[in-house]
C-alpha cells in the first residue's frame, strides 16, 4: 500500500508544479497611475422605504401611522394604546397551519393542526422594542407572523401566516409600525434626549463637545466637526453610515441596543460616553435620534 501511496504523492506534486507554471502574468509596467486615485463610488443603495413625490425616501409618521392603526382594526388585537390588551387578545389562536396539513391536503384530506395560544405584541414593553429593528416590524406587517395570529397586510403573506382581509400599502405600513415604535418612549424623554444631544458638552479628546457638534443639530453629520469627519470618512461625505441619522436606509434596519452599544463602548472616530453618561441618559438620546428618521408627535 504504501508502495503505491508515494509515486501518486510525486504524479500530484509534480502536476501542482505544472499548473503553477502555466498561471498567465500581468504586465503591469506601463498601468496607468490615474489607478491610484481610486475606484468611483458604488451608486447609493436601493431605498428600503418607498419614495415620495420629490424622489426621496418618505418621512414616516407616527401621526398617520394612528390612523392606519384605525384603519386596519390592529386596536382589536393590540388595544387603544398598544399594551396588546385589545378586546380580541385573550382569545387569539394561530390558524392551524402548517407543513402536514398541507401534505394531507394534497392528497384530499383536510386537517386542521393544533392552533396554539397566540399573545399580540405590547409596544411598551422596552425590551422587546429595544431589541427589535423597524424594518423587522415592517416585516411582520407585510408578510404575518406565521404559525400565530398575527395577520398579513401586504400582497404576499409568509407561508403559515393568517390573513385579515385588510389591505396597506407600502407607505401605510410604514406609517403604522413607526407609530408603534413610538409607544417604547414618551415626550419627556425624547425632550430630555434632545437637550442632552444639543447642550450637554462632554470632553472629547481634551475637547468640550456636544453630540449635535458632529452629528450636526438635525443629524444628518454636518455639525462643525462633523464636516471635518467629512474628510477622513468616505460614507460621512456621501451622507450615509453610522452617526448618520438621517440614512433612512441604515436606520430603518437598526436595533435601539446597536445605537445603544455604540454610545456606550464607541467605535472607530466615536469615542465613549461609558461613565460620563447614564444608561437612562444614552436611552434618551437614542430615542431622541429616532425622531430624525420619523415624524414623533409631540416633535
Amino acid at each position: 500500500m504504501v508502495g503505491r501511496t508515494i509515486p501518486a504523492l510525486a504524479v500530484i506534486a509534480v502536476g501542482a508544479l505544472f499548473l503553477a507554471a502555466c498561471q498567465p502574468t500581468v504586465d503591469v509596467s506601463r498601468a496607468s497611475t490615474t489607478v491610484r486615485t481610486g475606484l468611483a463610488l458604488a451608486p447609493p443603495d436601493t431605498p428600503v422605504l418607498p419614495l415620495g413625490r420629490d424622489g426621496r425616501p418618505i418621512r414616516p409618521s407616527a401621526i398617520e401611522g394612528s390612523k392606519v392603526f384605525l384603519k386596519a382594526q390592529c386596536i382589536v388585537c393590540h388595544g387603544p394604546e398598544g399594551l396588546g390588551n385589545g378586546p380580541a387578545a385573550a382569545n387569539l389562536k394561530s390558524p392551524g397551519k402548517d407543513l402536514l396539513t398541507d401534505f394531507l391536503l394534497l392528497i384530499g384530506i383536510r386537517a386542521k393542526g393544533e392552533q396554539l395560544p397566540s399573545h399580540p405584541a405590547n409596544f411598551h414593553n422596552v425590551v422587546q422594542m429595544r431589541l427589535n429593528s423597524p424594518f423587522s416590524m415592517y416585516e411582520t406587517v407585510t408578510r404575518g407572523r406565521p404559525h400565530t395570529a398575527m395577520p398579513s397586510f401586504g400582497p404576499r403573506p409568509a407561508y403559515g401566516a393568517a390573513t385579515f382581509g385588510v389591505r396597506l400599502t407600502d407607505e401605510e405600513r410604514w406609517h403604522v409600525i413607526f407609530f408603534e415604535w413610538a409607544f417604547s418612549t414618551t415626550p419627556a424623554e425624547v425632550a430630555r434626549g434632545k437637550q442632552i444631544y444639543e447642550t450637554r458638552a462632554m470632553d472629547v479628546g481634551g475637547r468640550m463637545l456636544t453630540c449635535a457638534a458632529c452629528h450636526g443639530a438635525d443629524g444628518d453629520g454636518r455639525g462643525h466637526e462633523g464636516l471635518a469627519l467629512s474628510a477622513k470618512l468616505w460614507n460621512w461625505a456621501r451622507g450615509q453610515g453610522p452617526g448618520i441619522f438621517t440614512d433612512v436606509n441604515l436606520m430603518a434596519q437598526r436595533k435601539p441596543s446597536e445605537l445603544f452599544q455604540a454610545v456606550m463602548d464607541g467605535h472607530g472616530e466615536m469615542p465613549s460616553y461609558r461613565g460620563k453618561l447614564t444608561d437612562d441618559e444614552v436611552w434618551a438620546v437614542v430615542n431622541y435620534v429616532w425622531t430624525f428618521v420619523y415624524q414623533y408627535p409631540a416633535k
